[in-house]
């Protein structure tokens, strides 16, 4: 790792970092606030009459409990977007943005490698995104302990979010590999960025029409399924180790191409 560089980008996100924060913050107190039991009734009376729209975010079936309500509202679509573009946001500012205006050269003179280049930078990517879901959830701890106190199942809250670390973590490598083998911002960032979006839209299709579930088999977005998380279920637990080896290997295929590839500087 180079600290300096690391340091660097730290100091120049940092008002990026702050907007997010600002936006995972709004969600999760607006969403704590707003959960009330007896509402439940209401809430599928308003579910039936737009059952295409809530099935597409994935907000039909709330539950019973605080989690539950947390799930449906936050956690299928919300917190799958929002760091998602945190991260294509990321992977433009660290590499892309570099090869793009020629600036990278001044890195490549220096005595780091490629390999330590590319690696300083995931791993601000990547720690941006631990931060930030570690953020959100002592954030929905603290605002679940003094509007619903005991209601919330932390053992089970913390389960699921490291699921959603996993979730995010594999779709940040996936566009930082990307980055790493193309030069071009319209294949580098435009190809990550275009397929999980792709990814996004074929869960919301599988979620609405039956006959679209076989794309939840084509989708790696689909390995991460909170509600059966927090339920114990152990193959969405094989799931959540399956989404941190795909990690791996999109970070490894990543650094070996930026290894390699003409940067034309």
């Amino acid at each position: 790792m180079i600290y300096s560089l690391m340091k660097k980008e730290l100091k120049s996100n940092v008002k990026l970092h702050v907007v997010f924060f600002s936006i995972i913050a709004m969600y999760a107190i607006t969403l704590v606030a707003m959960y009330d039991p007896t509402l439940k009734d209401s809430l599928k009376t308003l579910e039936a009459s737009m059952p295409t729209v809530f099935a597409a975010f994935g907000m039909q079936n709330i539950g019973t409990t605080l989690i539950d309500f947390i799930i449906t509202y936050l956690y299928k679509f919300v917190l799958i977007v929002t760091p998602f573009i945190f991260s294509i946001t990321m992977c433009y500012r660290l590499l892309a943005k570099y090869v793009e205006n020629g600036s990278l050269s001044y890195l490549l003179n220096t005595k780091h490698s490629r390999i330590k280049i590319a690696m300083t930078q995931w791993l601000n990517l990547m720690l941006g995104l631990v931060v930030l879901i570690l953020f959100n959830t002592i954030l929905m701890i603290l605002c679940c302990a003094v509007l619903f106190s005991g209601e919330l199942d932390i053992p089970k809250f913390l389960l699921l979010n490291f699921g959603l670390l996993a979730l995010q973590i594999f779709i940040a490598a996936f566009c930082f590999m990307f980055t790493c083998i193309f030069s071009e911002i319209k294949y580098s960032i435009g190809l990550g960025g275009g397929l999980i979006t792709i990814f996004i839209i074929m869960q919301m299709l599988s979620q609405v029409y039956d006959n679209a579930k076989i794309l939840v088999y084509c989708n790696p977005l689909s390995l991460f399924n909170p509600q059966q998380l927090v339920n114990g279920n152990m193959m969405s637990i094989f799931n959540m180790i399956i989404l941190w080896v795909l990690s791996i290997i999109c970070l490894l295929i990543g650094l070996l191409e930026f290894r390699k590839k003409d940067l034309s500087l």
